[in-house]
């Protein structure tokens, strides 16, 4: 079939005779390889005593004391404040 004067690759040949049909070719699937995970974490004997100094730090007695001693105004004193204001200008938290 022409169109135009050119050639329907699809459903003819370049001499106008009709395209023979080809069966399709089977195609095989290829089996998916999952990808190897290999992170890893490795924490330090450092890292597990911060851990478990900070769980020791805050456990709910301890809680229960500071709160006692802020609602009991034992942090409003000028001693306090002063240790307080030291502590950060010293680690640079400021």
């Amino acid at each position: 079939m022409r169109i135009n004067g050119s050639i329907d690759p699809v459903r003819s040949t370049p001499n106008g005779a009709p395209a023979v049909q080809r069966p399709a070719q089977e195609i095989t699937p290829t089996p998916a390889t999952k990808p190897v995970k290999s992170d890893s974490v490795q924490i330090s004997d450092a890292g597990r005593r911060l851990n478990t100094e900070q769980a020791n730090a805050l456990n709910p007695e301890r809680v229960a004391e500071l709160r006692t001693k802020v609602l009991t105004g034992a942090y409003n004193t000028l001693d306090v404040v002063d240790q307080v204001a030291r502590r950060i200008l010293t680690r640079g938290e400021l």
